[in-house]
């Protein structure tokens, strides 16, 4: 980057004795020095394409990568700083694909929901290691996301990242990948692909496998089992049945075929050592993948421990495995389970039942006491039975004194996808209902009957701002509100904000109540009283729109007027 930004300077400097140089930003950090007195064609500038001169064997070496279940970031992104913005990072090929999710979910400063692309970070760090390349294998909130980053190369060359959305379930993307996988294979200034999904296990796994049948010579098994192991645990449910065949059927492409030689030197070996007792199911697993989870699984909350002879635990609403279990029954209305308790083998039998009925009973009181539904869970007692740990050992008979989850009943998701996005379409508005929705609509039509609840059509804030715009629509219906309330005497309205689904829900219920009180505020101050209005917070609650699509998360951004009868 030096080198590149002294030819700049040196170029300019040549044009005008009086230039005034300064440094301008072309990347996410990256930046060039220029005359700032002239005009800056910044589109040519970065119209000049990277170059770098990294080979695989300088990427094997870089990142330690022993085999293909090799990770340069654990599952919450750490192992390798300047990646951090990515998790579950692994070979596919050395030097020139790698394969794993986003840190979105466990990012320490951006976090946000899992079902999103890399973050900002993350880009920028693929773009520093000399990625030409990065996919996202999903849809969702994808279409406002930058497609790509400039940056100073770890050889000190100047870097280009694109950044592509496509999709795994479609054959004409997955040649599209292979091919972008054959250009950084074979070609010498062509960087590494980074191919990603959430959580790097499943959609990621399954372009992984196809990859390595192309150009690993894999057969149909090997792929499929490489798949399995790479989900870390999470490949338990049937619909995944369906992936293994996608891979089984997937037939590689003669123009893509490399050499023998090229082949030793590109493929990692699978481990030699393989502990499938590593592989196990967390509740968390639950809440960010629920379609990894069949029914009639049980999963352990490792985090719950009981004393020995005891049936409670202090601080069980901050307990991480109990705040996993309500969110996943939160997110699941269909989510039916059985919390089944468990003691080692001390003491009589029939006393550890009861002591495994009383801890199950207190998870249970306290699941119910948080408002869950009887006809969601139900408890049992098992006392001894089914040991995870041996009870030889003091030290191994506390992991045997435990609670697991029974899933009784969930939403059944289809086998075509492994994500079924249709399900982020559940109750939302249809272009007539959405017509009917708004504000200016209510004013128009006022002999219709209509129902009590109207978006303020118009009104936009600023990206997470609750500052009111100073004008426009939005507050000329304000205005209009304002005289219909001073003239329907008995007539209350309540002020509800919304946000989309974006970023963590306790921001967006804070910046949803700021926005309604915003509102809130404006009306007062032009006329009405306290007694004619309140106002409330939803955060992301009851999307009218898909929040998969931009145009659909810009309407649940939403400000809505609850006309309230006295």
């Amino acid at each position: 980057m030096q080198a590149y930004s002294l030819l700049v300077l040196l170029l300019l400097a040549t044009i005008a004795g009086t230039a005034q140089f300064d440094t301008v930003k072309v990347g996410l950090d990256s930046y060039i020095i220029a005359d700032t007195s002239q005009p800056l064609n910044m589109d040519s500038l970065l119209a000049v394409e990277g170059k770098i001169d990294l080979n695989y064997q300088f990427y094997k070496e870089r990142y330690g990568e022993e085999d293909l279940m090799y990770k340069i970031t654990d599952n919450k992104g750490n192992g390798f700083d300047s990646l951090y913005g990515t998790r579950n990072m692994r070979p596919i090929l050395h030097g020139a694909a790698y394969r794993g999710g986003a840190n979105n979910y466990y990012h320490k400063t951006a976090k946000r929901k899992n079902q999103n692309p890399l973050p900002l970070d993350g880009l920028h760090g693929l773009c520093s290691e000399g990625f030409s390349k990065s996919v996202y294998l999903y849809r969702q909130n994808f279409e406002d996301y930058p497609t790509g980053d400039t940056c100073s190369c770890v050889d000190s060359s100047f870097n280009q990242l694109e950044y592509l959305q496509l999709d795994y379930y479609d054959s004409s993307h997955v040649y599209d990948m292979l091919k972008m996988t054959h250009d950084a294979a074979t070609k010498e200034d062509v960087g590494p692909v980074y191919l990603h999904c959430w959580n790097g296990w499943h959609a990621s796994g399954f372009i992984s496998a196809v990859i390595l049948k192309q150009f690993c010579g894999y057969s149909d098994w090997d792929a499929v089992n490489y798949w399995d192991l790479g989900t870390d645990g999470a490949n338990t449910s049937p619909r995944y049945q369906t992936q293994r065949e996608r891979v089984k059927d997937f037939e590689p492409y003669p123009e893509f075929l490399i050499s023998d030689s090229l082949q030793s030197c590109l493929c990692p070996p699978m481990p030699e050592h393989i502990d499938s007792t590593q592989l196990h199911i967390e509740i968390e697993h639950l809440v960010i993948v629920p379609e990894a989870i069949p029914v009639n699984f049980q999963i352990v909350l490792y985090n719950v421990k009981f004393g020995s002879g005891r049936t409670t635990f202090p601080n069980i609403s901050k307990n991480p495995d109990i705040i996993n279990l309500k969110k996943a029954l939160d997110a699941d209305t269909n989510l039916v389970i059985e919390v089944g308790g468990y003691t080692d083998n001390s003491g009589s039998y029939s006393k550890n039942v009861t002591i495994s009925q009383q801890r199950a009973r207190f998870v249970y009181d306290h699941l119910i006491e948080s408002g869950y539904s009887t006809d969601r869970i139900s408890y049992k007692g098992y006392g001894p039975a089914k040991p995870i740990y041996s009870n030889r050992y003091k030290s191994t008979r506390e992991g045997n004194r435990r609670i697991e989850i029974k899933i009784l009943n969930k939403t059944v998701h289809t086998g075509n996808k492994l994500v079924d996005e249709s399900v982020y379409d559940q109750n939302v508005k249809n272009e007539e209902e959405l017509k009917q929705s708004f504000l200016s609509y209510f004013f128009n039509h006022p002999e219709e009957n209509l129902g009590s609840v109207f978006i303020v059509d118009s009104l936009e804030f600023a990206s997470g701002s609750f500052e009111l715009p100073q004008g426009g629509k939005g507050i000329e219906l304000l205005d209009q509100l304002i005289l219909y309330v001073q003239k329907k005497k008995g007539l209350t309205i309540r002020v509800n904000g919304y946000t989309d689904s974006s970023g963590i829900e306790e921001k967006n219920v804070t910046i949803s109540e700021n926005r309604a009180k915003a509102v809130y505020d404006y009306l007062i101050a032009h006329g009405l009283t306290t007694e004619q209005l309140s106002y409330h917070g939803h955060g992301s609650e009851n999307p009218i729109a898909p929040n998969r699509y931009k145009w659909g998360r810009d309407i649940n951004r939403r400000i809505e007027i609850e006309f309230v009868a006295r």
